[in-house]
């Protein structure tokens, strides 16, 4: 039976909020909470968060917080997608001696876009016996460790194809915000440039798989496209691709449309080898509660685990 972590909160927004109550249903204590927002700074969590101490006031910054640490004390942070932006609040839970979880997408695998940063990472991780986790849905599990999990039933793997449509509109409004729903093609095409629309960590999915099944990667190829109203032209959401290319094939290619009105939301697994494998998930994974979920579960995990920074699809994870 797993010990039940103490837990910081830092990033108090939808997510964030959700996932500090799933932990205290889980039987967590929460010992610290940390958001920015004027609205948040100084109020009770056990406002927001059902199951949190009675009397614990939201802080404006996580060093405030971070005083009551003890070893082996977790640090969740729901704050950013981008690991360039989360990495100083990364290492500011180590240097405190936290154990980190984090829902940044890029830290899924944190070497394929920054290489250096995750060496640095990683040996201030060793350094202080902390362990550094990306956790979510996708990236996370439903593009690369699911897959990877019904691959490992093939003796042959020559292609993989994992396909996810995503009804936005039953998606929280920051979500329908990223995949730019409502707006004009103009600016939508301007956001996905500037690295502001756009589901982010395909390409991570795409590299852990490719990965973990073996494959050398030799090129990962994306593509962006907005998926329109055929009436009022304006962006229901996106569809994005991204293809894994070893010896100049296509070994892994992920399909992700997350649009308002999307008919059939489903996730699917098609592997071609031996045995080929056509897996489908009616529904798909909901992509919030998956979240809160995967990130739970890794908080529980991250005490058993040797220090480290790790890729999200660690075996050792859960």
């Amino acid at each position: 039976m797993k010990t039940a972590p103490r837990v910081f909160l830092v990033g108090l927004g939808p997510i964030g909020l959700e996932v500090g109550r799933a932990l205290s249903a889980r039987g967590a204590e929460i010992v610290g909470a940390a958001d920015p927002a004027p609205t948040l700074t100084g109020g009770e969590l056990a406002l927001l968060v059902s199951g949190a101490p009675a009397g614990l006031a939201v802080a404006a910054e996580a060093a405030d917080i971070y005083r009551l640490a003890r070893a082996g004390d977790v640090a969740v942070l729901c704050t950013g997608s981008r690991l360039t932006a989360v990495a100083p609040q990364i290492e500011q839970a180590v240097a405190a001696g936290l154990h980190v979880v984090s829902t940044c997408e890029e830290l899924a695998h944190p070497a394929l876009r920054h290489p250096a940063l995750a060496a640095e990472l990683d040996e201030k991780a060793r350094a202080r016996g902390a362990v550094i986790l990306g956790a979510g849905v996708n990236p996370g599990l439903v593009m690369d460790r699911l897959p990877l999990a019904a691959a490992w039933g093939c003796a042959r793997v020559s292609h993989v194809l994992v396909e996810r449509v995503v009804d936005a509109g039953q998606r929280r409004a920051p979500l329908r915000a990223k995949v730019g729903a409502g707006l004009d093609v103009e600016s939508f095409r301007a956001g996905v440039a500037a690295g502001k629309l756009g589901h982010v960590g395909l390409a991570e999915s795409a590299a852990l798989l490719a990965e973990g099944l073996g494959i050398a990667i030799g090129a990962i190829e994306e593509s962006t496209d907005a998926v329109t109203d055929p009436q009022t032209s304006l962006v229901r959401g996106v569809k994005q691709t991204c293809c894994v290319l070893a010896a100049g094939a296509e070994r892994v290619r992920l399909d992700l449309a997350m649009y308002v009105g999307a008919a059939d939301p489903h996730d699917r697994i098609v592997v071609a080898g031996d045995p080929p494998l056509d897996v489908k998930v009616l529904g798909g994974f909901q992509g919030d509660r998956a979240t809160v979920g995967a990130t739970v579960s890794a908080a529980f995990a991250v005490g058993k685990m040797a220090p480290g920074l790790y890729k999200a699809t660690a075996t050792s994870y859960r």
